[in-house]
């Protein structure tokens, strides 16, 4: 009730629950007491809490005084916690005590109240926010609350100063930095990703190092071996300014939860990373987003500005209600592929239909193109085949899961004897799987 009085008469102090309880107390114990004195006295308490509100209430900064001012970056990443910071400045001689509440846009995760935060006179102080954002896209932050409270705790004002501001939530650019910052330190076995560089792989020749048994005698270095007097191998790293090309589904099946995101989401992410690390390597990168139609066609690129392209043409992917048309979306990218590449279709496989038009169309690009097929487990689906049955819809529902797995698991072998790489992994692993089974084909020269 306060605070619905507090937004309807925005500019009028308004006792807290303090004052409420107090006056309640103070005022209402004299009146315990028979007598015309008790009536007197508590007649000059209400007088004198009055007085007390009074001073609270014009020790308030005055209103327009305090100012927000929100930053936060420029690009959100979804899924993870973004840093938004305000700053909230007092242009007033005298000392402000608040709460402020931020104000996210819908569906946004974290904690929106902060303080009481304690702003000196034509001072300024921070409140930090952490907020998670459920979906890719554009979106607001609106204006921000803010509740002024008295030096005694017995009245408030409420304001809202004016903060709306647009921002724009992208693929998790989160897991690029990091991903940069832990191979610089040399530590992306933190994160899962194995080193897959192989003697004798690849063709751009790194260093000498001691023999090993094991190594092919053909990488034995004759003359560093004569120089040092003890056996030297060539060792080499994956070929440069190869050819990747990321296919990304956006069909019906890719719309369903993979917990905290979609199954495009996660999707999506690891598109990025996969993205960046193959720019990184020196290859040419490319994207492809189809549903029953070809929505975004990237052509292959090299460089690091190429990465922002990428990561534009990736922002605002939605997923559609419709089936994917594999034949139409992969022979158009054979169609604009001039060179041998591996294609990375994320995708999901559902059904004997589905699962033979993708397998056909992939055999098809086999001679001259190899493609790994990553998918994501369905560990609802997985339970709920193993679930205990007691009724008959519980049978029925096993069986349906039953069915789907096995021709998920049918389909990915038909597809691995086939000469395509098969990934089936959990929706949070896809990244880093991704990344792994990516370094594996560039040092075992696959491709």
């Amino acid at each position: 009730m306060i605070a619905r009085l507090a937004q309807t008469f925005g500019a009028v102090p308004l006792p807290t629950k303090r004052a409420a309880v107090a006056f309640v107390l103070l005022a209402g114990a004299p009146l315990l007491v028979p007598g015309r004195g008790a009536w007197i006295a508590a007649v000059v308490v209400v007088a004198c809490c009055v007085a007390a509100a009074v001073f609270d209430a014009r020790s308030l900064p005055p209103r327009g005084a305090i100012a927000v001012e929100r930053t936060m970056p420029e690009r959100l990443s979804i899924g993870v916690a973004n840093p938004v910071t305000l700053v909230v400045r007092n242009a007033s001689d005298r000392s402000a005590r608040m709460l402020v509440r931020e104000t996210p846009p819908p569906g946004f995760a974290g904690e929106r109240l902060a303080g009481p935060l304690e702003v000196p006179p034509y001072g300024e102080a921070e409140a930090a926010f952490a907020f998670t954002p459920p979906s890719r896209g554009a979106f607001s932050f609106g204006d921000v609350g803010v509740r002024l409270l008295g030096p005694l705790g017995l009245v408030f004002r409420q304001e809202s100063a004016p903060c709306a501001q647009p921002c724009s939530v992208y693929p998790d650019i989160t897991a690029v930095r990091g991903y940069a910052l832990l191979a610089r330190r040399g530590k992306l076995h933190e994160i899962g990703v194995r080193a897959a560089r192989l003697a004798g792989s690849g063709t751009e020749f790194e260093s000498l190092r001691e023999y090993q048994p094991g190594d092919p005698y053909r990488d034995i270095d004759w003359k560093a071996t004569a120089r040092r007097g003890r056996p030297m191998v060539r060792q080499y790293e994956p070929e440069r300014s190869q050819t990747l090309v990321i296919a990304v589904d956006a069909g019906r099946l890719m719309a369903a939860n993979a917990g905290a995101l979609t199954k495009l989401d996660r999707a999506v992410n690891a598109a990025l990373l996969l993205s960046y690390l193959g720019l990184e390597m020196g290859d040419h990168v490319g994207l492809l987003v189809f549903g029953r139609d070809v929505e975004v066609f990237v052509p292959p690129r090299k460089g690091r500005r190429h990465l922002g392209v990428l990561l534009e043409a990736l922002y605002d992917v939605r997923a559609r209600v419709e089936e994917p048309d594999y034949e139409r979306a992969l022979r158009y990218l054979a169609r604009n592929l001039s060179r041998r590449s591996l294609i990375v279709l994320f995708t999901d496989v559902a059904g004997a239909e589905p699962s033979r038009r993708l397998i056909g169309v992939l055999a098809g690009l086999a001679p001259r193109h190899l493609a790994l097929v990553a998918t994501q487990r369905n560990r609802a689906l997985e339970s709920r085949a193993k679930a205990e049955i007691s009724t008959a819809e519980d049978a029925f529902a096993a069986a349906v899961a039953e069915d789907l797995l096995r021709d998920k698991a049918e389909a990915l072998r038909t597809l691995a004897s086939r000469g395509a790489l098969v990934l089936d992994v959990d929706p949070e692993d896809l990244s880093v799987a991704a990344v792994n089974r990516f370094l594996e084909v560039k040092a075992r020269g696959q491709l």
